[in-house]
């Protein structure tokens, strides 16, 4: 089951004992972008503190962009240090370097060319550099098509120019997630559970974090696993009908040999899942059909 980039970043959920791991599936991204009033601060400039202060956070201090310029010439087949100049431009304010830059990274070019809300999202980084929606709806398109490096910078941005941002923090974790970085994804919910402690999608995510921590030990952490679960009960204290939830736990009961609690869950998230995620539909369905022999 995926994850939502929304309101607050629900995570793939632990893989079952009854199929091979997989690699972590596609974050639901916390949008609700529809619903951002964003400012149009046209005359507003970037600050050169700010700015500086950003790009040493993300650890382009000890390199100038003059020296990421040669390397990327030096090695144009490096995508992570293409990447990594085109995010020293953006961090920098020197948009149409960026964007230029980005799209030498075909991944990226051909994401742009297919999604119109790339480009939408950077002119209005550009037109509003100090906006922490602007980067926040800018990481989100990123996300959305996979292009988490990128995207992980953009969420950093938002943070930087507000520490208190649940969302972006959420996201960020989602865009961890992805990448494997789970220590990391864990400070992010972590950090937006300090803001926004009743947040259900968070507490899932978090537990989903937990879960597969416990997972990649042999055999499987139970403390770990229990607080995977502990934050999926706390989820439904807050939303009994979040169904990721629901899902979550009917994996965890499934892979304790606990059938009854698991097909309670599996039934109670196919009562209320909406068909937005086919994969986690069709998962559900299978894992009660095995259940229920």
């Amino acid at each position: 089951m995926t994850q939502e980039l929304e309101h607050a970043d629900a995570q793939p959920e632990p893989e079952s004992p009854t199929s091979p791991p997989s690699s972590p599936q596609p974050a639901w991204l916390r949008l609700g972008l529809g619903l951002i009033a964003i400012a149009l601060i046209l005359t507003m400039l970037w600050p050169e503190d700010l700015r500086s202060r950003i790009l040493g956070e993300l650890g382009f201090g000890d390199m100038s962009i003059a020296r990421l310029e040669q390397a990327a010439v030096d090695d144009p087949t490096n995508e992570a240090l293409q990447y990594e100049l085109a995010s020293a431009y953006y961090l920098a304010g020197r948009f149409d370097d960026a964007w230029s830059q980005f799209r030498s990274v075909e991944a990226y070019r051909l994401a742009a060319e297919a999604r119109p809300e790339i480009v939408e999202a950077e002119k209005v980084v550009q037109d509003e550099p100090a906006s922490k929606e602007a980067h926040f709806k800018l990481g989100t398109a990123w996300a959305r098509a996979q292009l988490l490096a990128p995207a992980e910078i953009a969420f950093k941005q938002a943070v930087a120019l507000d520490d208190q941002y649940v969302d972006a923090h959420t996201n960020l974790g989602v865009v961890y997630y992805q990448m494997g970085r789970l220590p990391e994804a864990l400070s992010e919910y972590d950090a937006a559970l300090a803001v926004s402690p009743d947040d259900a999608d968070i507490h899932h995510n978090k537990g989903a974090v937990l879960v597969q921590q416990a997972l990649q030990a042999s055999p499987p952490d139970e403390g770990l696993l229990n607080q995977g679960v502990s934050e999926f009960e706390r989820a439904l204290e807050i939303d009994p009908d979040l169904p990721q939830a629901h899902f979550s736990l009917g994996v965890i009961h499934m892979m304790r040999g606990q059938k009854e609690q698991a097909i309670t869950e599996f039934q109670r998230f196919l009562a209320l899942d909406d068909g937005s995620d086919p994969q986690a539909t069709q998962m559900a369905q299978d894992y009660l059909a095995q259940l229920e022999k």
